[in-house]
């Protein structure tokens, strides 16, 4: 068992490349390998936006662990159980992630949603109701942090707000030996909030779309 506080933690947005790299097929395995074209140019180390007729790994930002010429291993995704991904259709495309930029100066970190969501149901011959678990509320993540319009992750943020566009973001937590990985579409607004004898804010609102976060131990 062990624990860690969040102090020192630092955030960080990631506008994908441009050109993606199409995959051919996937296998169902912990550790899925991910079939591509030779010359793909992914290398082991790099961090993609995958995406995949699979929804569990869809927009999942995760790190390549193994690289041939015309393949490519990602072993945080375990793709072992049939049932949730159907052999021959997770194919799609890997995109690598490129040009992080920092959200400096943050003041302020809430989370929204995810809680499991319940239908109810009573049979004639229950005294009480029964709770059957339906689907789990979209996430929503929210940095408030000091305002400077200098700061380069303003106009990151304000073109994927006009856009719609999925960034990558990932959280380093040194005290944790951490990093955490994440898909979202930023909602960013640059007009600071204003009060006396306080710091001027901004915020933005992430709307995650990855449905986990892969985590990856630094060295200690």
């Amino acid at each position: 068992m062990s624990f860690a506080l969040p102090n020192g933690a630092t955030v960080f947005a990631g506008i994908p490349a441009t050109s993606t790299v199409a995959t051919t097929a996937v296998s169902n395995a912990n550790g899925a390998v991910f079939t591509l074209a030779t010359g793909h140019g992914l290398k082991i180390g790099d961090i993609v936006i995958v995406n995949s007729g699979w929804g569990l790994i869809d927009d999942l930002v995760a790190k390549i662990t193994a690289s041939t010429d015309t393949s490519v291993t990602i072993g945080a995704i375990n793709t072992s159980d049939v049932k949730f991904f159907p052999a021959g259709i997770g194919k799609g495309a890997l995109t690598k992630v490129a040009n992080w930029t920092q959200i400096p100066q943050i003041t302020e970190v809430a989370q929204s949603g995810g809680d499991q969501q319940y239908a109810q149901v009573q049979f004639l011959e229950d005294d009480r109701q029964r709770n059957l678990a339906t689907f789990k509320a979209a996430k929503t993540q929210t940095f408030t942090f000091a305002h400077d319009s200098t700061q380069p992750i303003y106009s990151v943020l304000q073109n994927a707000d006009r856009n719609g566009d999925v960034l990558a973001f990932y959280m380093y937590v040194p005290k944790a030996n951490e990093l955490r990985y994440w898909s979202a579409i930023p909602s960013f607004d640059p007009q600071p909030t204003t009060a006396v004898n306080q710091v001027e804010t901004v915020t933005v609102s992430l709307a995650i779309q990855s449905s986990d976060m892969t985590f990856y131990k630094t060295t200690l």
